[in-house]
């Protein structure tokens, strides 16, 4: 590929069969790299992430539009993350040969093409955003649907950028936008307490005197028995993996609670990994440099 954006699609379904159509629909496209899947039950949640030029991207994204369509009630949903639509949000963030300016671009292309096919509203976030209380993404998802459905018509800062202000009947609304590499970053809790989790997340967020770049919320994973941080690290290098789990660690402990395990969802830029490795090998000289398969490239 000449110019490499990324988009990791955030869809509100952990129906196996569902993003088994997805994915086949999208590695049938030319010119895009499904570069990683997943999805989680407790979450009800899958995310999708796309490498590929701007023009194929959104052709595969709007192929998974149309799975939504035919096979995701939003009204039906039920799950432990925020959501407000069945695609809920569509981000894409420059690498190769690319600009934050023409990811703008791609977003609010997008936009028009997914309104104008689906009639679906269409928020745009992040560097996209054309009203600045658009530009934080949680502003959008707080409290869900079930809050945006009312809200939507009473709130002036939540009428949609492009669509009338109503929710579609099974598709709710949509987030679309730019951004920079985001770490998805979850750590699960050896408890069942959601109060813990929760407090844990609301310690470490910037509101509260936390981490500044750092948004987090508690999951309660029944399938697995335990609890959950689930972080979204906004700029790694202001805020690195290892020092979010160093905070949430300490933050457990006050709750006599100990870390089973982590996740990293979707990709993460290598010098995340680089960092993370060089603290706690406590080699602050470690560079990029020395990793082989940057000389490959």
């Amino acid at each position: 590929m000449r110019q490499v954006i990324q988009s990791a699609v955030n869809v509100s379904t952990s129906s196996e069969d569902v993003i088994r159509e997805m994915v086949s629909n999208i590695t049938c496209a030319e010119g895009i790299k499904l570069a990683d899947y997943s999805f989680d039950v407790d979450h009800n949640r899958s995310v999708l992430t796309l490498l590929g030029e701007g023009k194929a991207l959104q052709e595969a994204i709007l192929k998974i539009y149309e799975v939504a369509f035919y096979h995701i009630n939003i009204k039906e949903h039920h799950g432990e993350h925020p959501r407000i639509g069945a695609v809920d949000v569509v981000p894409f963030t420059p690498w190769k040969d690319s600009t934050m300016q023409e990811c703008c671009f791609l977003a609010w292309e997008l936009g028009k093409k997914v309104f104008e096919r689906f009639e679906v509203p269409v928020y745009f976030y992040g560097e996209a955003a054309r009203v600045p209380w658009h530009k934080d993404l949680s502003f959008l998802r707080r409290g869900g649907w079930e809050r945006l459905e009312k809200a939507i018509k009473e709130d002036p800062r939540l009428l949609p950028d492009i669509g009338s202000p109503r929710l579609h009947p099974t598709m709710g609304a949509t987030v679309i936008g730019a951004r920079g590499p985001l770490v998805a970053f979850n750590v699960n809790l050896d408890c069942k307490e959601i109060n813990v989790a929760r407090a844990i997340a609301s310690r470490i967020r910037k509101e509260m005197g936390g981490l500044g770049f750092v948004k987090a919320i508690g999951v309660n994973l029944r399938s697995r028995g335990m609890v959950q941080v689930s972080c979204n690290i906004l700029d790694y290098r202001k805020n690195p993996i290892y020092q979010v789990f160093e905070m949430i660690q300490l933050e457990a402990q006050k709750y006599g609670v100990s870390v089973k395990e982590t996740e990293i969802i979707g990709l993460v830029p290598l010098e995340a990994i680089v960092g993370t490795f060089s603290y706690y090998l406590k080699q602050p000289t470690f560079s990029m440099q020395q990793v082989l398969e940057n000389h490959l490239t």
